[in-house]
């Protein structure tokens, strides 16, 4: 089985300007407990003295400097960061990063880029583990993938998403029929999962990557630095190349 952990940077509409990214952390079930336990000793490391049920790492709190970020310097911010991607992108760590960006400035209006952005990447995952799947005939029985989605924080706004993504596992989209996509999506706070807040910093990273600001910041050099860390973890396709199946960047700009 394939635990498949989901979260997003940026808002799903087009009064605000910035990119919206939707990201996924792919792992076999076998995995779980290690990646987990070297979450939690991060945690432990940088912040010895409380629990781990009291730490998330959560992007905009840290970069907000708020809750247990706020007496923290910079320094100390971008150095449980730099943990968290260091880790991720270790060769031990067994993972797989598929995204897909959502560029509002050439996205027609009157489309959904919720819907947009979870299509796109429902077909990339089911590839993915139709991928492992022929890799290991051999091996191991038909695996199948579980997702597992943030909670947007409220019933209302969870049972929302829920409406559009139910008839898409049911019955697949034009391009794919989701048949490795089994069950529908668990909703969670990802305050008590681990690997959910791994998905969080993966799509904070990619959205800041693909910002629509040209002003450099001393927060943006951060961000490209792991995006570079992170791409070698990113999906590819049979070309070798992460882009349009690791990461997926829609619509395409027909202008470049």
């Amino acid at each position: 089985m394939f635990l498949i952990y989901l979260d997003s940077s940026g808002s799903p509409n087009f009064k605000d300007k910035e990119n919206y990214v939707l990201a996924s952390v792919i792992i076999n079930e076998s995995y779980w407990e290690y990646i987990d336990n070297n979450i939690q000793e991060i945690k432990r490391k940088r912040f010895p003295n409380l629990l781990d049920s009291e730490i998330e790492i959560h992007v905009k709190y840290m970069t907000s400097k708020k809750g247990i970020y706020e007496k923290m310097t910079w320094e100390q911010i971008y150095t449980v960061l730099e943990d968290i991607f260091n880790f991720i992108t270790d060769y031990n760590t067994n993972l797989t990063l598929i995204a897909v960006l959502i560029d509002k400035s050439i996205m027609e209006k009157d489309q959904d880029i919720e819907t947009w952005a979870y299509t796109l990447l429902y077909e990339r995952i089911n590839r993915y583990i139709e991928k492992e799947n022929n890799r290991r005939i051999l091996d191991w029985n038909t695996q199948y993938g579980i997702t597992i989605i943030d909670t947007a924080g409220s019933k209302k706004s969870d049972q929302k998403l829920f409406t559009k993504l139910f008839p898409m596992l049911k019955k697949g989209t034009f391009f794919s029929d989701l048949e490795y996509l089994i069950e529908e999506p668990l909703f969670t706070d990802s305050k008590w999962r681990n690997l959910s807040q791994i998905a969080d910093c993966v799509a904070y990273c990619i959205r800041k990557k693909f910002r629509t600001s040209k002003n450099i910041t001393f927060h943006d050099k951060h961000w490209d630095r792991f995006f570079n860390k992170i791409k070698k973890k990113l999906d590819r396709g049979r070309d070798g190349q992460y882009m349009g199946c690791g990461l997926k960047i829609f619509p395409e700009d027909e202008r470049t």
